[in-house]
């Protein structure tokens, strides 16, 4: 039996219910960043934010228990997929790293041509040897370095430190106040491949890959996933013929007539019924009312998908627009319509948008409701006065 069309506006339910932004449901942080696979992470603190966002209410941790699971080695960042930092469960640290880092070298090699990465073996032993003894920050690492007549910085160091990442000599470590810092890999990630086992391979490992990606993502065309994963067409296509009777093609229709989007054939009813999951009630009881989202730009609800990505985002606007700073989105019934930025001081947490059309009186209400969640969620307090969380309009 052929499967029905589907449209734009199913597409975009089924995906943030598939993505738990609608009636979130997830008991903790790890949690959801096993669900999704992957989740860009170079955006460390707004990353966090936006995985709380997928945890039942009750659930929630604050900013700094969303950091703690990283310093307890519940969730690990290092680059892998595409040349970015990721945040990843550690047990999928190791096969996704094996699988994707011939493709990241590949990604950089200019790079690593023009700051002379190649060269710098001597200068990757070094650091590994600094952090078999303690984690160490970035700046730590380029003392050492320094030290020993081997000064690196800016670029050169960046390109460095992702290339022990990627051969898997290094991975993140706990927090050291504000900053980031390098462990030994495996210090932080379990021996073994994960889902695949003591052995990895290849095709099982692509395999898993579209297999998460789908059960998280929803409705996803061959290049959405060729672009999130940084694989080839050839590969996701080898992925689907090797699921075989597992996905189903699916037609699009409206927006999306034209393309094949791909579903597992034992999608939950988040995917083949989003309308049940879809309405999140607001504040007053209105299941009619604005849903606002305040999620980073590189939220896996915008990133997942490349060539199907119009289906979450407003005519006339530009996921890559970075006017003034406002680099984060904000989604109105899940369609990007504006930006944010947050500035986290002492006392409080500062949000301004900037829509990018007139907001209506019950989105801006929404949007406040939105800013104090912020606030909570670092422990801050009311807005200062003559701070107004709706303010600027169509800056």
């Amino acid at each position: 039996m052929s499967e029905a069309p589907v449209d734009g506006r199913h597409v975009l339910a089924a995906r943030l219910a598939a993505q738990h932004l609608r009636s979130p449901d997830l008991p903790d942080v790890p949690s959801a960043v096993g669900h999704l696979v992957a989740v860009q992470g170079q955006e460390f603190h707004p990353a966090l934010w936006g995985l709380t966002r997928r945890l039942r209410p009750d659930a929630r941790p604050g900013a700094a228990g969303a950091a703690a699971a990283c310093d307890r080695g519940e969730v690990v960042r290092t680059h892998v997929l595409r040349p970015t930092w990721h945040l990843l469960r550690p047990d999928d640290a190791r096969w996704l790293l094996e699988l994707s880092a011939p493709r990241v070298h590949q990604a950089n090699g200019t790079m690593y041509r023009q700051v002379g990465t190649a060269g710098h073996a001597a200068e990757i032993d070094l650091v590994v040897a600094a952090v078999q003894e303690r984690p160490r920050t970035r700046r730590e690492l380029a003392g050492l370095l320094a030290a020993h007549g081997r000064p690196l910085e800016g670029l050169a160091l960046g390109y460095v430190l992702a290339h022990a990442e990627l051969d898997r000599l290094l991975i993140s470590g706990p927090l050291d106040g504000k900053q980031q810092t390098f462990a030994a890999f495996d210090d932080r990630v379990p021996p073994g491949y994960g889902p695949l086992g003591e052995r990895f391979d290849r095709d099982a490992a692509l395999v898993e890959l579209l297999r998460r990606y789908l059960a998280s993502r929803a409705y996803a065309t061959v290049k959405d996933v060729a672009q999130w994963s940084g694989f080839t067409l050839t590969d996701v296509r080898h992925a689907l013929d090797l699921l075989g009777d597992e996905v189903v093609a699916v037609p699009g229709a409206g927006a999306l007539d034209g393309a094949t989007l791909w579903r597992l054939a034992d999608a939950d009813p988040r995917v083949l019924a989003p309308e049940s999951f879809a309405g999140a009630v607001a504040p007053d009881g209105d299941p009619a009312a604005p849903v606002v989202d305040l999620l980073q730009s590189y939220d896996e609800l915008f990133v997942s998908y490349g060539e199907s990505r119009g289906v979450v985002v407003a005519d006339g606007v530009d996921l890559g627009d970075r006017r003034g700073s406002f680099i984060h989105a904000i989604a109105v019934d899940g369609v990007v319509v504006g930006r944010w930025r947050w500035v986290v001081g002492t006392r409080d947490v500062v949000l301004e948008p900037q829509w990018r059309r007139a907001p209506s009186p019950a989105e801006e209400a929404a949007f406040a409701a939105q800013a104090d969640a912020v606030r909570a969620h670092w422990g801050r307090g009311a807005p200062a006065p003559g701070v107004s969380a709706g303010a600027d309009p169509g800056a």
